[in-house]
């Protein structure tokens, strides 16, 4: 009887092995966005931020398909003015799958980057998927890419519009 409990009981640590790594990421995802949060209102240092973008990157290897840690690190990496690393995170994301708060900040990474009209095509792109999430944009720049996202959906609703605005 005892030799089958301990049986269970490593068959049942066996099985909860893989979820400890993914458990431990979301706890590093945790504290990487509350560090940026507050560096977003000014209560953090940049080496708080490094530690985000530490904390980012290890979540990434443990949840390679969550467009979270690419998010977070991206974000981080933007604020410590790395927008080439910030660009090649997002395109690596990208590629796995697009998601609207990716697209939004490869726009700040190609518009710091001083391309301009790539910085435009994502955030237009973003707007198309997500009108919501291009509420950190400022006002003139979320006003122009609803009339251009109003204008899209006219052709798409008339046959004009064979798929959606490309991302470059």
């Amino acid at each position: 009887m005892k030799i089958h409990f301990i049986a269970a009981l490593l068959a049942a640590a066996a099985a909860l092995a893989p979820e400890t790594g993914r458990y431990r990421a979301e706890w590093l995802l945790a504290d990487a966005n509350a560090r940026l949060a507050a560096a977003l209102r000014g209560h953090a240092t940049s080496a708080s931020v490094e530690v985000a973008l530490d904390e980012a990157r290890r979540a990434m290897s443990a949840l390679p398909a969550d467009p979270r840690p690419p998010f977070a690190a991206s974000t981080a990496l933007l604020m410590l003015k790395r927008s080439a690393e910030a660009k090649a995170v997002l395109e690596r994301a990208l590629a796995a799958g697009e998601r609207p708060e990716l697209t939004l900040n490869l726009g700040r990474a190609r518009g710091t980057l001083g391309d301009e009209q790539g910085a435009q095509a994502a955030f237009l792109r973003t707007a198309w998927a997500s009108p919501a999430a291009i509420a950190t944009l400022p006002s003139s720049m979320r006003t122009t890419l609803r009339e251009q996202v109003r204008a899209l959906e006219q052709d798409l609703r008339a046959g004009r519009l064979a798929q959606a605005p490309p991302l470059d």
